[in-house]
């Protein structure tokens, strides 16, 4: 009976205890001639969602800016609520929108809009970011664990010709200890794969 009853124990620990677990897999691009460019400031503009509250993604985007500028030395950044302050100066943040949207599900940009935002701003280059494909399943006691997975991409238009320089897609996740957990919270899987972005940030000539 004492072996049966320690056996009982052992599934419920099973169901009820664990390892958390977290991971991002990406895949990366790199233009053969972006040694030819001339980039030195690059606009940073905030990342495309329809998940993320207004707080949140001004947190998400503070977080990526101050790690970009910690991560490279050799660009000057213009941030994103600089950036869109002086594009709604100059009628562009629309068109800008429109060609998120558009590059969201056709991954061609519009060079022409590319082009008149690095006038505005007056960079060599933008970034911009989208985050798609959100999953939240909360755990189920006997069953599965909590998990949250979403993909975030980011790319290096040059503002020149509007052409793609570099990009990065990243799908991470996230899984809870226990079966009895909630899902995850976004934010925390968005950082796992900019974290992952970051380390793949062209560093020029």
């Amino acid at each position: 009976m004492k072996k049966v009853i320690l056996f009982i124990l052992f599934l419920l620990a099973i169901f009820y205890y664990g390892c958390s677990g977290s991971g991002a897999d990406s895949t990366n691009y790199q233009d053969p001639n972006f040694s030819s460019y001339k980039i030195i400031k690059i606009a940073v503009l905030p990342i495309r969602n329809t998940y993320l509250n207004i707080g949140e993604a001004n947190n998400i985007n503070r977080y990526f800016m101050t790690q970009l500028s910690r991560k490279t030395t050799i660009y000057t950044f213009v941030g994103p609520d600089e950036s869109i302050d002086k594009m709604n100066k100059d009628s562009l943040v629309d068109m800008y929108y429109q060609h998120l949207v558009s590059y969201s599900t056709t991954g061609i940009p519009n060079r022409e809009t590319i082009k008149k935002i690095g006038v505005s701003l007056n960079v060599d280059a933008i970034i911009q970011g989208e985050i798609f494909n959100i999953s939240k399943v909360d755990g189920q006691f006997g069953g599965q664990k909590g998990k949250t997975k979403c993909q975030l991409r980011y790319s290096l238009l040059s503002a020149s010709d509007g052409k793609v320089l570099w990009e990065t897609t990243v799908e991470s996740y996230k899984y809870t200890a226990t079966t009895l957990e909630s899902a995850p919270p976004l934010n925390e899987v968005i950082i796992l794969g900019m974290d992952k972005i970051l380390e793949s940030i062209p560093q020029g000539k």
